[in-house]
């Protein structure tokens, strides 16, 4: 059986799959697939045929250098998008059908429309305030950029709406674990 967790950046997301991860679960990080395609020799070329040679550190793509790029301009985006995407999808396809639960943290999982690749779906909750906060404190940034960054994603109540599962991650871990236990024994 294979399980999406999504939600908006700076959501959660991280802390339910590690709690999973803890319980004995695979859990199979989509961002990491995408640090990994960042690597790729094809992919890095065509990131400096976009971006110019300033969008590398050494021989690697400077992940924060882009993210200027990406969240500064829906058209680099959209470009980076239609690079990566395919590979990682592509990646993901592998884990279909297989009997085990797996789950996949994918943040952009409703904007790559995988949804049918998945059979149930878990979004992890916060509000926009509660997550441009974390978003700020986490990545030390201004409030206009952690707003680009959360516009950059589909709103988090359709998110919501269209889950199988919500996690509320608002008011400590504890209530977001007993939620995720909560979670696991309907899908057991």
């Amino acid at each position: 059986m294979l399980i999406g967790i999504t939600g908006l950046i700076a959501s959660g997301k991280s802390t339910v799959s590690a709690y999973l991860r803890e319980r004995g679960y695979r859990v199979i990080d989509a961002d990491a697939m995408v640090r990994e395609e960042l690597e790729d020799e094809t992919v890095i070329a065509a990131l400096v045929e976009r971006f110019g040679a300033g969008i590398l550190a050494g021989k690697s793509i400077n992940r924060k250098k882009l993210g200027q790029y990406i969240f500064e301009n829906k058209e680099d985006r959209l470009f980076l998008n239609a690079l990566i995407h395919p590979r990682v999808i592509a990646k993901i396809k592998q884990y279909a059908g297989i009997d085990d639960i797996i789950f996949i943290e994918v943040p952009l999982l409703y904007e790559t429309g995988i949804e049918a690749l998945f059979d149930k779906i878990i979004v992890v909750y916060a509000d926009y305030q509660t997550v441009k906060e974390r978003l700020m404190k986490r990545d030390n940034i201004t409030e206009e950029y952690a707003i680009k960054k959360m516009n950059a994603q589909m709103d988090i109540e359709e998110k919501k709406k269209r889950a199988d599962f919500v996690i509320d991650n608002r008011k400590g871990l504890d209530r977001t674990f007993r939620q995720l236990d909560t979670v696991l024994r309907r899908l057991i």
